[in-house]
């Protein structure tokens, strides 16, 4: 397979060609050729997809799209009481007695403790405990954000996002991912450069790969491999594939599977900065493919057959 920049040309290419001996050349053997390289374009167009690197989606982090962030301590400012009603709830929520902890983030939320109104909002959104009711929580959420809560302010633009017991509302997700944000909250930092991102402009990229900036700086790894993706391909930041690499070792440090993969990509195709390298393709696509991805376990097998018995005994060592 063709790695790196021609590797990108070359289907289209290919489909070109084919479709001009098609239209121009009034002879059979010259139109069965032609068919034969579009066909042909069209299969490396579809394995080069394989290999592309990959980035994370909202459908990909169920933290980033339902489920509803708790919040694990109370804050310094709420009252004795509330403070051990809190507690109460925490307690009863990591025995699993959701129903207890229902009651103890209320008495505590009725007091004013934003962590039990955010929490007891999340139990309400979850339908832990009690029925689920998207209403509720909105109001606890609320109730939590009026106070500055930085994890209500997140909980608020999931539910925009999704359209959870308000309409579907963009500009209002913005709007509440932006205060946790500016709180440094890593996950709302990210959401963030994802709905940036979506508008794929010039200046929505560049506002993306500043928020995924941020994120990925507080070891949020699928923030990380975003960035990098982003310095791979050049968007809203300068092409660099040294930074790419640095922000996807960083995320892989993490064991994260698709940061592995995306090592596994760049180590296979190749770039000028960074040379191709089987024996660390095949690494990465293995550490990818142990966590059950399947691309990996594809793209590991596809390596391996490519390496000499030195190498993967090499490869196996470093594994």
């Amino acid at each position: 397979m063709v790695p790196g920049p021609i590797y990108e040309v070359l289907p289209y290419a290919y489909m070109l060609v084919g479709v001009f001996a098609i239209i121009s050349i009034d002879i059979i053997i010259a139109k069965i050729c032609g068919i034969i390289l579009m066909i042909l374009g069209g299969v490396i167009y579809q394995a080069r997809r394989r290999y592309r690197h990959r980035k994370m989606r909202f459908e990909d982090i169920q933290s980033a799209k339902t489920r509803a962030k708790r919040k694990g301590a109370a804050s310094k400012q709420d009252t004795v009481k509330s403070q051990q009603d809190f507690q109460k709830g925490e307690d009863s929520y990591e025995m699993g007695d959701y129903p207890e902890a229902v009651k103890g983030y209320l008495k505590a939320a009725k007091q004013g403790n934003s962590s039990a109104q955010v929490n007891l909002g999340a139990m309400y959104a979850e339908g832990l405990g009690v029925a689920q009711d998207f209403q509720e929580a909105l109001f606890w959420y609320h109730e939590a954000a009026q106070q500055g809560d930085t994890v209500a302010y997140l909980n608020l633009g999931v539910m925009y996002v999704e359209g959870q017991g308000v309409p579907r509302d963009l500009q209002e997700a913005l709007k509440y991912y932006r205060k946790a944000a500016d709180q440094g909250n890593a996950l709302a930092q990210f959401n963030l450069g994802m709905m940036y991102e979506q508008n794929n402009d010039t200046l929505s990229l560049q506002e993306a790969a500043t928020w995924y900036q941020q994120a990925a700086e507080q070891d949020y790894a699928p923030a990380q491999v975003n960035l990098a993706v982003m310095y791979v391909e050049g968007q809203g930041v300068r092409q660099d594939f040294q930074q790419a690499l640095k922000w996807y070792q960083k995320a892989a440090a993490q064991n994260y599977a698709p940061a592995q993969f995306n090592l596994g990509v760049m180590y296979f195709e190749g770039h000028e900065e960074i040379p191709k390298d089987l024996v660390m393709a095949y690494v990465w696509f293995s550490r990818s493919a142990n966590q059950g991805d399947g691309d990996a376990q594809i793209m590991r097998d596809k390596v391996a057959s490519r390496l000499t018995s030195e190498q993967k005994a090499y490869a196996q060592q470093l594994l």
